[in-house]
């Protein structure tokens, strides 16, 4: 198994000011924040670089469920509360503002997002933002897999590390690179071209793997069945045909939930004008058998249409894996916000804050932001 190994964070940061990149980009429910488990995950880094005597910047982004960039400065107290201390909205990126509001306490910079210079990885820009720190906290893995400037411009210029999530993540992610036997893995959600490579990797390396979501009714498509009005990508069964119909191992819902109030109906007897929202109750009872005697089980990716209030076995799925032994890796931005509501995170090995960056870390074995991480390592030798 590769082994990363960051630098540590410097224990005396007396006087010097910590830029930390984070992830707040929480779903948001009537202005306010419907889960708080990447915002909290933040909290023991921000703690620790407050006991080291550090001044801290955080910076990071945050959009609504159509990609529309929102301000922080109505979340900012919020928000605060969740970290466990005050929180300082800065709408400015003047050097000498951000300065002096970082001596007054723990600074949140506006959605970064809002400058184009972020997304493009402008290397200006990512210079501003380094001239707010003496040193940069990579404590984003849930973006870096992203080319932007706050997650591989900044580290050009001023020392960089990883922080505690961030070393989290990779460490115990890098479990299921080499996982101990029987393994498992779970696919869901609805884009085959985010889920591709994951699914080429580990259906050579897995001893069973499970497609659920609109993935399942892609794949049901790509076996010539009917699926009704249900949601499908057509450009995408090319790619199943080729690499995964003749697989022995991917395991495909065989009774799904319909859009008629839950009614449960055979995979092979879908009417033309049924609708598949979710996988039915006697395939999470074979999955559920399945998963009790595994050693490791990855999953990334609801297995309903959450959106819709379809999350039955989503749900049932969680409740099964909370009481297995095996390593149990779960990811995926709807997904987390069930385990968060369930309150079950603390009963499984690893409950990721990334979603594509789970899922590009786990096929290629690196991200952006790492390789950036130890440019910078280098750079300071």
């Amino acid at each position: 198994m590769r082994k990363y190994d960051f630098i540590d964070i410097p224990k005396n940061l007396s006087g010097k000011t910590a830029l930390v990149r984070v992830d707040f980009n929480e779903p948001l429910y009537g202005g306010r924040i419907k889960d708080s488990f990447r915002i909290k995950s933040t909290a023991p880094t921000i703690k620790l670089l407050r006991s080291l005597g550090a001044h801290i910047v955080l910076i990071a982004h945050i959009e609504d469920d159509k990609k529309r960039q929102l301000s922080f400065k109505p979340l900012a107290r919020e928000i605060g509360r969740m970290l466990g201390t005050p929180i300082i909205f800065e709408s400015s990126l003047d050097i000498s503002s951000v300065k002096n509001a970082a001596d007054r306490g723990v600074v949140l910079l506006e959605n970064i997002r809002f400058d184009k210079g972020e997304e493009k990885n402008n290397l200006k820009f990512a210079k501003l933002l380094a001239s707010f720190g003496d040193i940069y906290i990579n404590e984003a893995f849930s973006v870096s897999h992203r080319n932007h400037a706050s997650i591989v411009g900044v580290p050009k210029y001023i020392p960089t590390y990883a922080g505690q999530l961030f070393r989290r993540e990779v460490e115990r992610l890098s479990r299921a690179l080499h996982p101990q036997k029987p393994f498992v893995v779970i696919v869901g959600g609805s884009k085959f071209d985010t889920k591709f490579a994951l699914l080429k990797k580990f259906v050579s390396r897995a001893d069973a793997v499970f497609v659920g979501g609109v993935l399942a009714n892609t794949f049901l498509a790509a076996h010539d069945l009917e699926v009704g009005k249900s949601l499908f990508e057509k450009k995408a069964l090319g790619d199943i045909k080729k690499h995964f119909l003749l697989s022995k191992k991917i395991m495909l819902p065989f009774d799904v939930r319909l859009g008629d109030k839950g009614k449960t109906a055979s995979a092979f007897d879908i009417g033309k004008s049924d609708s598949i929202y979710d996988v039915g109750p006697e395939t999470i009872g074979v999955l559920g058998d399945i998963v009790r005697d595994a050693k490791t089980i990855l999953w990334n990716g609801p297995l309903g249409y959450l959106e819709g209030g379809h999350d039955k076995s989503t749900r049932d799925l969680l409740r099964i894996l909370s009481r297995v032994n095996g390593d149990v890796i779960i990811g995926g931005g709807d997904t987390l916000e069930v385990v968060d509501e369930m309150r079950i995170g603390k009963s499984f090995f690893h409950v990721s804050t990334g979603g594509g960056a789970m899922l590009d870390f786990l096929a290629d074995g690196s991200l952006p932001g790492i390789v950036a991480i130890y440019k910078s390592k280098i750079d300071m030798r």
